[in-house]
């Protein structure tokens, strides 16, 4: 679904020309990685019949799970796409390795969201801090949503509030007075 068969050499791509039931930017950021990847004769795409076979393939899935429109013929699901398309690059986390060499690590890829990190774990365009990422993004996800914590130097707060409030009520009274 980035390169069109018609193609004789793979010189376009179509990034982002899908409706994932997710999120749009991971799933355009590794397909981008992917056709630079064929643009530089790093990865081989399919033949043209492999190709057509796997959009008629996609085509009939498609109909068989929407309702005939145009909008559903670029529906992906998110997960089991990027996926796919790690696979291509070679970027895919291999759960049944991390199993053995990082449970802890395994089980956020596992159980936790699917996130763009874990496609940076091994593989082209491996991110040395891709680990720390994904076992850090609940408390980067949670801290902006907790109270901010007061000092103890504004425990006065709320009585300047109350006085200018009531300056502004005396302020009113005096124009109306004077009216």
């Amino acid at each position: 679904m980035v390169f069109p068969p018609e193609v004789e050499k793979s010189t376009v791509a179509f990034i982002g020309y899908v409706q994932p039931i997710g999120a749009i930017m991971p799933v355009s950021e590794i397909q981008a990685r992917w056709a630079t990847r064929v643009f530089k004769g790093l990865n081989k795409l399919p033949s043209k019949s492999e190709m057509k076979a796997e959009i008629a393939k996609r085509t009939e899935v498609m109909q068989k799970r929407y309702v005939e429109s145009e909008r559903h013929t670029i529906q992906v699901d998110y997960v089991d796409y990027m996926d796919e398309v790690a696979e291509e690059i070679g970027c895919k986390p291999n759960v049944k390795k991390l199993l053995l060499l990082d449970p802890k690590l395994a089980w956020e890829v596992l159980f936790g969201p699917c996130t763009p990190y874990q496609y940076r774990l091994s593989g082209p365009g491996k991110w040395k801090d891709a680990r720390k990422a994904i076992l850090t993004q609940y408390e980067r996800i949670i801290k902006p949503t907790k109270t901010r914590t007061i000092s103890v130097n504004d425990s006065h707060g709320s009585f300047k509030l109350a006085f200018k409030i009531l300056g502004i009520l005396i302020l009113f009274a005096a124009i109306y007075v004077s009216v």
